[in-house]
């Protein structure tokens, strides 16, 4: 295995969701979901306040005004998450589009979101 096949394979994760489905996903760049304009403006505030508390494991509380707001770009960073994330399905590469996230079942959604924001832990696939 060359060195960019290594590098790449350590970010791969074969995943069976609930449906049964199996996905290859690859774990998204917080970072590059930013730069590209794709995180709402309240998750990055958010972001930006949970990271102030230094990892003391508190969380900041949201606002009633802003809780309907932040439902709504909480939903949009999923959906990006969603979309960067998954890059097979059943063995075929895919490039999912915004729309494509719809398609998953709600369980399904919900285990690509924990994997792709880091909620749970992954094992890399095996090579």
């Amino acid at each position: 295995m060359d060195p960019l096949e290594l590098l790449r394979s350590r970010n791969r994760f074969e995943e069976t969701l609930p449906s049964g489905l199996a996905v290859t996903i690859r774990r998204p760049h917080i970072r590059d979901c930013i730069i590209a304009g794709r995180v709402p403006m309240p998750i990055i505030e958010y972001m930006q306040a949970v990271a102030r508390g230094n990892g003391n494991g508190q969380v900041p509380e949201l606002s009633p005004e802003m809780k309907m707001e932040d439902a709504a770009a909480t939903a949009r960073f999923h959906d990006e998450i969603v979309r960067c994330a998954v890059i097979a399905i059943e063995g075929e590469p895919v490039e999912l589009a915004t729309g494509d996230v719809r398609e998953f079942l709600q369980e399904d959604y919900d285990r690509i979101v924990e994997l792709g924001t880091r909620s749970v832990p992954l094992v890399a696939s095996p090579q």
